[in-house]
């Protein structure tokens, strides 16, 4: 009876469900407006410096400035003592009177010559007339440009700045004699603007030259050696012509305001520079591969795993800024893909 029983209850048994997908954690990738800070050293150096060396030679009769000072150009500087070269101006001109007067008797005993004709005068008359004429006009001439030369001599005992900024140190004295062999009496440095030099390597070069603009879109700042920010943004002017060869760099220059003469030649600040990239993405450095033919990261399109090159713009700590060059719904892949069977069924599961 119990087998019977059992052979006539004989439970149906229902296959268990083998569920052979796999499935993966994506992110979106979401296009940002992404702003970099990028920290270079930056040399402060005067965009003009000039060293005041006299034209002629003398005794200084007036010093106008003092060490230290902030000039304008025209400003007066020095006075070197001008009797002497006021004399010569007079001389000179007095010469050229006299030139001028023996100039316009022969120009005029030449032409009556010339009027008259080899019936009044002989030949060699003519010739001396001629002759006498042309020494006159030589001689005039030359009376005028010492004249001239006395004029410039004359002006060079007034020493003025040939630029605004600020006057080194120096000693002189009132009644110091001074040559143009005696090398420079002083120096004055521009200060306002002034320029600050950095260097972006080639690749950066290329990263912040968007559409043929260097620094398009970027903000120069400096950080002063106190740490404090510098409270005037500067503005990119040129760069080197060729790259360092020792250091594969370029050279940047850019000017800043300096009216609080904060920023002194010679000195060393930190130059940050804010890049905004509006239509960019955020990935972590770990996600993109770094091929012979150039980089990539995995993403799934269309419920699909496939490679997408990439284009780096520029580093944020531990990611990469890239170009936006995907689709809307493309996902970025975080696990590892190098082991899926080809035929595998694939889920993914967002996360954010």
């Amino acid at each position: 009876g119990y087998y019977i029983y059992k052979k006539e209850h004989i439970k149906e048994i229902k296959p268990v469900p083998v569920n052979d997908s796999i499935t993966l954690d994506v992110t979106p990738i979401v296009p940002q407006v992404v702003a970099v800070t990028n920290n270079y050293v930056g040399y402060v150096e005067a965009i003009n410096q000039v060293q005041i060396i006299p034209y002629i030679s003398g005794y200084l009769k007036e010093i106008a400035i003092t060490p230290g000072q902030n000039v304008k150009e025209g400003d007066l500087l020095i006075v070197i003592e001008p009797e002497e070269y006021k004399a010569r101006v007079d001389a000179a001109d007095a010469a050229v009177l006299q030139a001028q007067a023996s100039f316009e008797y022969n120009q005029n005993y030449y032409e009556r010559v010339q009027k008259s004709g080899k019936r009044a005068f002989s030949e060699i008359e003519i010739d001396n007339a001629k002759n006498n004429f042309l020494q006159a006009q030589a001689n005039l001439k030359n009376t005028q440009a010492n004249k001239m030369l006395a004029d410039v001599n004359y002006s060079y005992t007034i020493i003025k700045a040939p630029i605004s900024g600020l006057v080194g140190n120096f000693t002189l004295s009132t009644g110091d004699y001074v040559a143009p062999n005696s090398g420079a009496l002083l120096s004055i440095v521009q200060t306002d603007p002034i320029r600050v030099v950095f260097s972006l390597t080639d690749t950066e070069y290329l990263n912040m030259k968007d559409g043929g603009s260097l620094f398009k879109d970027s903000v120069i700042k400096l950080r002063l050696p106190n740490g404090r920010q510098y409270e005037y943004a500067g503005e990119f002017k040129y760069t080197n012509n060729e790259l360092n060869k020792s250091t594969n760099s370029l050279a940047v220059y850019a000017y800043f305001k300096n009216q609080k003469n904060e920023l002194l030649p010679n000195a060393y600040v930190t130059v940050e520079v804010n890049k905004t990239f509006k239509d960019s993405v955020l990935i972590e450095k770990s996600f993109v591969k770094m091929l012979a033919d150039g980089n990539y990261i995995t993403l799934a399109r269309n419920n699909q795993i496939m490679q997408q090159k990439v284009n780096i713009l520029s580093d944020k700590g531990n990611q990469y800024v890239l170009e936006n060059t995907f689709e809307p719904n493309d996902l970025l892949l975080l696990e590892d893909t190098g082991n899926l069977p080809s035929n595998a069924k694939l889920d993914f599961k967002i996360v954010k």
